[in-house]
């Protein structure tokens, strides 16, 4: 990563699902890979020592690097490392339900988080998204790094 920018294969990718609402810039989680921070989990240290090569993550066969595309409050693969790819065990069927609130909001259901959703359940759920059947948005790949 380079300044929030996934590089894959030296090429810049154009990702217009991602969101990128930090409100700090994080040497780590930006510029990925660099030293790692204390929220890297061993696995995720391992990778770095022994998967990094010219300055790039080099992911081994049948495995998967896994980025969240609220990249700025995920803990994904620059954490935790890889994730093999028989992990994967299925697909998503559908959207049963989209609201509209903070991330943070979401992490737990506050008492202050059900209130919200009792006002504003007409409001702030995403109707355009109910029973919405997910499709892959591969990223394009743009110019060089």
């Amino acid at each position: 990563m380079d300044n929030r920018q996934v590089i894959r294969n030296g090429h810049r990718l154009t990702e217009p699902y991602t969101q990128h609402i930090g409100a700090y810039p994080d040497p780590y989680r930006d510029n990925f890979p660099v030293a790692p921070e204390a929220n890297t989990t061993p696995r995720g240290r391992e990778m770095l020592e022994h998967h990094v090569l010219n300055g790039e993550v080099v992911v081994p066969p049948d495995m998967l690097f896994m980025l969240g595309d609220n990249r700025e409050n995920s803990l994904d693969s620059r954490y935790w490392g890889f994730v093999p790819r028989s992990y994967v065990v299925g697909k998503p069927l559908f959207v049963y339900w989209s609201y509209d609130a903070p991330t943070n909001d979401l992490t737990e259901w506050t008492l202050g988080h059900v209130l919200d959703v009792a006002g504003h359940f007409f409001t702030k759920t995403r109707w355009e998204r109910t029973f919405l059947v997910p499709r892959s948005q591969a990223a394009q790949e743009g110019g060089g790094s």
